[in-house]
């Protein structure tokens, strides 16, 4: 039997990425892409007991904004995660960036602005729990690709694998969560779907971010580092998310 994963798409350009799809469809998922754009006025997703997986991508609204959409999408992935419509268990979610933050409101969590912005890689603190996870301890080399401005709380009943530090505009730092586990469900403040090909795009499409960093970062320096950079940690990156992603879902008796 084909399993079905629901990937909600935020952007465009954010996708689920080369490296994130290789190994759904190698592991027999079929995929169904959910757009929910800014401005977007109803969530139109399958019945959530005919899908094994939810991915919610990054994106540019805030979890905190008033969209009939994005209260439709938070309302699915509490569902999805508690299994509170006691029709199936809990479904697996991975929550990236938005989709993570979003995840968090709709457990009882809460979303906030940093005072900064981060578009690159960064090192994470992975805690204990983290180093211990079926799924997180696969990520090997701490070093992650970030986009975003905002952060999450770790919800009642989740379990903090790993934490950041964001440099902020005034000049100070703060500590925030960047991955957390509740049941089967994971959320990511940061991209382990991102591909080198993908970054090429988000170069090119979201080159407006990088002002977002600012005025202690020159946007075009920020952008050449970031894809040097990624263009040299790529291998890694994609080859430890990948089997953080395969054990993800043999945990969920989905591989």
């Amino acid at each position: 039997m084909t399993n079905h994963a629901v990937v909600i798409q935020h952007h465009p350009v954010e996708t689920l990425g080369g490296n994130f799809t290789a190994v759904l469809q190698d592991a027999g998922f079929g995929l169904t892409t959910v757009p929910v754009f800014a401005g977007a006025s109803g969530f139109d997703a399958p019945d959530l007991a005919e899908v094994d997986l939810v991915v919610a991508l990054g994106g540019p609204m805030s979890a905190n904004d008033d969209l009939p959409a994005l209260r439709q999408e938070a309302a699915y992935l509490r569902a999805a995660a508690t299994g509170s419509l006691g029709s199936s268990p809990p479904t697996p979610v991975i929550g990236i960036c938005l989709g993570a933050q979003l995840l968090s409101r709709a457990l009882g969590g809460a979303v906030a602005p940093t005072g900064g912005y981060q578009f690159g890689l960064r090192k994470i603190d992975v805690t204990a729990a983290g180093d211990t996870d079926p799924a997180f301890r696969e990520i090997g080399i701490p070093l992650v690709s970030t986009l975003h401005g905002e952060q999450f709380t770790v919800p009642p009943g989740a379990t903090l694998l790993a934490q950041g530090t964001m440099l902020r505009r005034d000049g100070g730092y703060v500590r925030i969560p960047m991955a957390f586990r509740y049941g089967l469900s994971y959320a990511f403040q940061f991209e382990p779907q991102l591909t080198l090909d993908e970054l090429q795009v988000w170069n090119r499409e979201l080159a407006g971010d990088y002002a977002l960093m600012g005025d202690r970062f020159d946007p075009a320096e920020e952008a050449a580092r970031n894809l040097r950079e990624f263009a040299q940690f790529a291998p890694h990156h994609e080859a430890q998310m990948a089997r953080m992603l395969r054990a993800l879902l043999t945990q969920a008796g989905l591989l």
